[in-house]
């Protein structure tokens, strides 16, 4: 019976891609992105990226580059009559140096109520180094939600740092509806 060996990285992808899915189903106009890049010595590296929107108003587009920079890109902007949505993922591995990957997400309701994400992942050292990042953002009926997901792997030795942090902003104003009186 012939093994099949799972890397590290097609790990790190999977589970990126999977938590991209589970994030909340879209109610109303919604962005996500990913982007992945690996690079190292004796390696010509990859380079992945996935965008999407859902909304009246739109786009999406990704942009991938392999060689001796492997660049991953991915964009998409949502809007109607909930709100817009932005996500915006970038993914950088060249073969000498560290691999960086980040994300930003923005989401803004028709209310004020604003909700943002971003992420950051850094692999340095190793023989070869793979980065991840990914977000979502909706502007749902009832509230903005935005989230972010990062990875990394550096192979024999190297350091790999992630951060992530998702936020709301409530607007304080009070919204002003005019009044209509019946004599």
């Amino acid at each position: 019976m012939k093994r099949t060996r799972i890397t590290k990285a097609a790990v790190t992808t999977l589970a990126s891609l999977i938590g991209l899915a589970l994030v909340a189903p879209a109610l109303a106009s919604d962005a996500q992105t990913s982007a992945t890049a690996t690079g190292g010595r004796g390696r010509s590296g990859t380079a992945t990226a996935t965008a999407r929107y859902e909304g009246d108003i739109g786009f999406a587009r990704t942009d991938t580059r392999s060689g001796s920079v492997n660049l991953a890109r991915g964009v998409a902007v949502g809007f109607d009559e909930d709100g817009l949505s932005l996500s915006l993922s970038l993914a950088l591995a060249p073969k000498r140096g560290p691999a960086v990957a980040t994300t930003f997400n923005i989401s803004l309701d028709r209310d004020g109520e604003v909700a943002t994400s971003v992420g950051t992942a850094l692999a340095t050292g190793g023989t070869s180094r793979s980065v991840s990042a990914g977000g979502s953002t909706a502007a749902t009926t009832y509230r903005p939600v935005a989230s972010a997901t990062t990875a990394g792997v550096s192979r024999n030795g190297g350091v790999v740092r992630t951060y992530t942090h998702s936020d709301r902003y409530v607007s304080r104003e009070t919204t002003v509806r005019r009044i209509i009186r019946v004599r």
